[in-house]
């Protein structure tokens, strides 16, 4: 009697393979997101910060100008540039999902390049540090909305202790990671 040779299910091959590469690319993605989102609540940060300075401060200037020769029309001018703050707000909060949409957009244009630099094991601490942390929000690791990115920014603006903790880890981590290959001039 001849032995049948027992063969895997094809699916069950099929699956496998497919959760490798399935794992590969949400660990890609995650890392990616770690390092994007990062990023842009640090930049939204900087940018809300500075756009208050220089409006508080042209305000200042304006109203003490016009305050001298005219002390009713100096407060009346301090009056108009704090109103304005909200309106300039939300033109920084616009230009930030400009940049957020453009930076995802340039992340998946060039991710197929990028996928391979994420090879070093110092990439997957990002969204390990990501995972200890929960603040009733969409992870860093996914993509975000405005939303999620304004709440997040609100965390670090508020100085929550934990999420300030986390982001601090975040940046420190993003400060470690190895340099992409400088391309040369021919490239």
């Amino acid at each position: 009697m001849e032995k049948k040779e027992r063969s895997k299910p094809k699916g069950k091959a099929a699956n496998a393979k497919g959760r490798t590469s399935q794992s590969k690319a949400d660990r890609t993605t995650r890392i990616m997101n770690a390092i994007t989102n990062t990023s842009v609540v640090l930049m939204s940060v900087m940018m809300g910060g500075f756009a208050k300075a220089m409006v508080e401060a042209t305000g200042e200037i304006a109203s003490g100008m016009a305050g001298s020769v005219d002390p009713e029309e100096g407060e009346r001018i301090n009056q108009e540039v704090q109103q304005k703050l909200p309106e300039i707000d939300g033109e920084m909060k616009s230009m930030v999902s400009e940049m957020r949409k453009d930076l995802y957009a340039q992340v998946g244009e060039k991710r197929k390049e990028i996928e391979p630099l994420l090879s070093d094991p110092v990439f997957d601490l990002g969204p390990k540090i990501v995972d200890r942390y929960e603040f009733g929000l969409p992870r860093l690791t996914e993509e975000l909305d405005d939303a999620s990115l304004v709440q997040y920014t609100r965390l670090l603006v508020d100085e929550d202790p934990n999420f300030s903790r986390m982001f601090q880890e975040l940046t420190d981590w993003i400060n470690t990671l190895p340099k992409p290959p400088e391309k040369s001039v021919g490239d």
